[in-house]
Protein backbone atom coordinates (compact mmCIF):
# COMPACT_ATOMS: atom_id res chain seq x y z
CA UNK A 1 0.00 0.00 0.00
CA UNK A 2 1.22 3.49 -0.84
CA UNK A 3 2.10 5.89 2.02
CA UNK A 4 -0.90 8.16 1.40
CA UNK A 5 -3.24 5.31 2.38
CA UNK A 6 -2.30 5.68 6.05
CA UNK A 7 -4.02 8.41 8.06
CA UNK A 8 -2.00 8.28 11.27
CA UNK A 9 1.59 7.68 12.34
CA UNK A 10 2.13 6.84 16.02
CA UNK A 11 5.81 7.10 16.94
CA UNK A 12 7.04 4.82 19.70
CA UNK A 13 10.44 6.49 19.61
CA UNK A 14 11.56 10.10 19.31
CA UNK A 15 10.89 11.60 15.86
CA UNK A 16 14.56 12.47 15.35
CA UNK A 17 16.40 9.54 16.89
CA UNK A 18 17.35 6.09 15.60
CA UNK A 19 16.01 3.49 15.59
CA UNK A 20 12.85 5.20 14.36
CA UNK A 21 9.79 3.05 15.14
CA UNK A 22 6.20 3.81 14.21
CA UNK A 23 2.77 2.22 13.92
CA UNK A 24 0.62 3.37 10.99
CA UNK A 25 -2.98 2.83 10.02
CA UNK A 26 -6.42 4.38 9.62
CA UNK A 27 -7.45 7.29 11.81
CA UNK A 28 -9.56 6.21 14.77
CA UNK A 29 -12.65 8.07 13.66
CA UNK A 30 -16.22 6.83 13.87
CA UNK A 31 -16.95 8.53 10.53
CA UNK A 32 -14.90 5.88 8.74
CA UNK A 33 -17.06 3.13 10.23
CA UNK A 34 -20.20 5.08 9.35
CA UNK A 35 -19.05 5.43 5.73
CA UNK A 36 -18.40 1.69 5.51
CA UNK A 37 -21.81 0.90 6.99
CA UNK A 38 -23.69 3.32 4.73
CA UNK A 39 -21.95 2.09 1.60
CA UNK A 40 -22.66 -1.53 2.58
CA UNK A 41 -26.35 -0.75 3.13
CA UNK A 42 -26.60 1.07 -0.18
CA UNK A 43 -24.95 -1.84 -1.97
CA UNK A 44 -27.39 -4.25 -0.36
CA UNK A 45 -30.40 -2.12 -1.32
CA UNK A 46 -29.31 -1.93 -4.98
CA UNK A 47 -27.68 -5.30 -5.65
CA UNK A 48 -29.63 -7.77 -3.50
CA UNK A 49 -33.06 -7.07 -5.10
CA UNK A 50 -31.54 -7.47 -8.55
CA UNK A 51 -29.96 -10.79 -7.59
CA UNK A 52 -33.24 -11.98 -6.09
CA UNK A 53 -35.12 -11.00 -9.24
CA UNK A 54 -32.56 -12.78 -11.43
CA UNK A 55 -32.79 -15.98 -9.37
CA UNK A 56 -36.58 -15.86 -9.44
CA UNK A 57 -36.60 -15.30 -13.21
CA UNK A 58 -34.22 -18.19 -13.86
CA UNK A 59 -36.50 -20.45 -11.86
CA UNK A 60 -39.26 -19.94 -14.46
CA UNK A 61 -39.07 -22.37 -17.44
CA UNK A 62 -40.30 -19.78 -19.93
CA UNK A 63 -37.58 -17.29 -18.95
CA UNK A 64 -34.88 -19.96 -19.13
CA UNK A 65 -36.04 -20.97 -22.57
CA UNK A 66 -36.05 -17.36 -23.74
CA UNK A 67 -32.51 -16.81 -22.48
CA UNK A 68 -31.29 -20.00 -24.17
CA UNK A 69 -32.85 -18.85 -27.44
CA UNK A 70 -31.26 -15.40 -27.13
CA UNK A 71 -27.69 -15.76 -25.75
CA UNK A 72 -26.94 -12.11 -26.50
CA UNK A 73 -29.70 -11.08 -24.11
CA UNK A 74 -28.21 -13.33 -21.44
CA UNK A 75 -24.80 -11.73 -21.97
CA UNK A 76 -26.25 -8.21 -21.65
CA UNK A 77 -28.08 -9.09 -18.43
CA UNK A 78 -24.97 -10.69 -16.96
CA UNK A 79 -22.87 -7.65 -17.93
CA UNK A 80 -25.37 -5.28 -16.31
CA UNK A 81 -25.40 -7.33 -13.11
CA UNK A 82 -21.59 -7.49 -13.05
CA UNK A 83 -21.41 -3.72 -13.48
CA UNK A 84 -23.59 -3.05 -10.43
CA UNK A 85 -21.68 -5.54 -8.30
CA UNK A 86 -18.30 -4.13 -9.31
CA UNK A 87 -19.44 -0.54 -8.77
CA UNK A 88 -19.98 -1.26 -5.08
CA UNK A 89 -17.47 -4.06 -4.51
CA UNK A 90 -14.42 -2.01 -5.52
CA UNK A 91 -14.93 0.99 -3.15
CA UNK A 92 -16.08 -1.34 -0.35
CA UNK A 93 -12.92 -3.39 -0.73
CA UNK A 94 -10.67 -0.32 -0.70
CA UNK A 95 -12.44 1.21 2.30
CA UNK A 96 -12.30 -2.06 4.24
CA UNK A 97 -8.59 -2.49 3.52
CA UNK A 98 -7.86 1.10 4.55
CA UNK A 99 -9.69 0.65 7.85
CA UNK A 100 -8.11 -2.69 8.74
CA UNK A 101 -4.56 -2.34 7.39
CA UNK A 102 -1.84 -1.71 9.97
CA UNK A 103 1.84 -1.15 9.29
CA UNK A 104 4.78 -1.30 11.71
CA UNK A 105 7.98 0.40 10.58
CA UNK A 106 11.47 0.29 12.06
CA UNK A 107 14.32 2.31 10.55
CA UNK A 108 17.90 1.80 11.68
CA UNK A 109 21.16 3.24 10.40
CA UNK A 110 21.38 0.48 7.77
CA UNK A 111 17.91 -0.90 7.19
CA UNK A 112 14.19 -0.17 6.72
CA UNK A 113 11.95 -3.00 7.98
CA UNK A 114 8.18 -3.03 7.42
CA UNK A 115 5.52 -5.41 8.68
CA UNK A 116 2.02 -5.12 7.19
CA UNK A 117 -0.92 -6.70 9.00
CA UNK A 118 -4.22 -7.32 7.21
CA UNK A 119 -7.34 -9.27 8.26
CA UNK A 120 -6.56 -12.40 6.25
CA UNK A 121 -2.83 -12.23 5.71
CA UNK A 122 0.24 -10.12 6.31
CA UNK A 123 3.62 -9.49 4.79
CA UNK A 124 7.11 -8.54 5.87
CA UNK A 125 9.77 -6.85 3.79
CA UNK A 126 12.93 -4.86 4.24
CA UNK A 127 15.30 -2.72 2.21
CA UNK A 128 18.70 -1.13 2.81
CA UNK A 129 18.39 2.49 3.86
CA UNK A 130 21.01 3.35 1.24
CA UNK A 131 18.64 2.18 -1.54
CA UNK A 132 16.28 5.11 -0.85
CA UNK A 133 16.46 8.32 -2.89
CA UNK A 134 15.76 10.82 -0.12
CA UNK A 135 13.20 12.59 2.07
CA UNK A 136 10.18 14.26 0.50
CA UNK A 137 7.96 16.91 2.09
CA UNK A 138 4.54 16.38 0.58
CA UNK A 139 1.38 18.45 1.18
CA UNK A 140 -2.11 17.04 0.56
CA UNK A 141 -5.17 19.25 0.65
CA UNK A 142 -8.87 18.49 0.81
CA UNK A 143 -12.03 20.48 1.46
CA UNK A 144 -11.66 19.98 5.21
CA UNK A 145 -7.95 19.90 5.98
CA UNK A 146 -4.33 20.22 4.89
CA UNK A 147 -1.98 17.35 5.65
CA UNK A 148 1.81 17.59 5.67
CA UNK A 149 3.86 14.42 5.25
CA UNK A 150 7.49 13.39 5.38
CA UNK A 151 8.03 10.39 3.12
CA UNK A 152 11.09 8.20 2.68
CA UNK A 153 11.16 7.87 -1.12
CA UNK A 154 12.23 4.66 -2.86
CA UNK A 155 12.66 4.16 -6.65
CA UNK A 156 9.87 1.57 -6.33
CA UNK A 157 6.93 3.63 -5.04
CA UNK A 158 5.48 0.58 -3.25
CA UNK A 159 8.58 0.66 -1.01
CA UNK A 160 8.24 4.34 -0.08
CA UNK A 161 7.57 4.75 3.64
CA UNK A 162 5.63 7.38 5.54
CA UNK A 163 7.76 8.94 8.28
CA UNK A 164 5.62 11.66 9.80
CA UNK A 165 2.20 13.34 9.50
CA UNK A 166 1.47 16.79 10.94
CA UNK A 167 -0.62 19.89 10.38
CA UNK A 168 2.60 21.71 9.50
CA UNK A 169 6.16 20.59 8.73
CA UNK A 170 8.87 23.21 8.41
CA UNK A 171 12.03 23.14 6.33
CA UNK A 172 13.91 22.73 9.62
CA UNK A 173 12.02 19.48 10.25
CA UNK A 174 12.92 18.26 6.77
CA UNK A 175 16.58 19.12 7.33
CA UNK A 176 16.68 17.33 10.70
CA UNK A 177 15.15 14.16 9.27
CA UNK A 178 17.49 14.34 6.28
CA UNK A 179 20.49 14.63 8.58
CA UNK A 180 19.25 11.80 10.81
CA UNK A 181 18.86 9.34 7.92
CA UNK A 182 21.79 10.60 5.88
CA UNK A 183 19.62 11.15 2.79
CA UNK A 184 19.00 14.35 0.80
CA UNK A 185 15.66 16.17 0.50
CA UNK A 186 13.95 15.37 -2.81
CA UNK A 187 11.01 17.09 -4.56
CA UNK A 188 7.50 15.81 -3.85
CA UNK A 189 7.14 14.93 -7.56
CA UNK A 190 9.49 12.00 -6.94
CA UNK A 191 6.58 10.26 -5.20
CA UNK A 192 4.58 10.21 -8.43
CA UNK A 193 7.22 8.97 -10.85
CA UNK A 194 6.54 5.64 -12.55
CA UNK A 195 7.99 2.92 -10.39
CA UNK A 196 11.10 1.12 -11.48
CA UNK A 197 10.77 -2.56 -12.32
CA UNK A 198 11.30 -5.00 -9.43
CA UNK A 199 14.55 -6.16 -11.01
CA UNK A 200 15.99 -2.65 -11.23
CA UNK A 201 14.64 -1.54 -7.86
CA UNK A 202 16.32 -4.71 -6.61
CA UNK A 203 17.27 -3.71 -3.10
CA UNK A 204 13.91 -4.35 -1.43
CA UNK A 205 12.86 -7.92 -0.95
CA UNK A 206 10.32 -9.64 1.29
CA UNK A 207 12.39 -11.26 4.04
CA UNK A 208 10.98 -12.21 7.47
CA UNK A 209 14.45 -12.95 8.81
CA UNK A 210 15.56 -9.36 8.20
CA UNK A 211 12.56 -8.00 10.10
CA UNK A 212 13.37 -10.20 13.06
CA UNK A 213 17.01 -9.14 12.94
CA UNK A 214 16.06 -5.46 12.76
CA UNK A 215 13.53 -5.78 15.58
CA UNK A 216 16.00 -7.60 17.85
Amino acid sequence: MRPEAFERVDLSSGPYALPLRSSQGAAKRSSNIVHLGLLSCLAALVVVPQLALAVHALALPDIRALILDRPLMAFELAAAMSFWIAMFAWPLRRLFHRLTWRRDVEITEQNVAVRDERPFHGSVWSAPLASYKGISHNVRTSLSTTRHELVLVHPDSERSVLLLIAEHISETDVARMSQLLGLPPVPAKELYRISASPASAGAARANPALWQAAAA
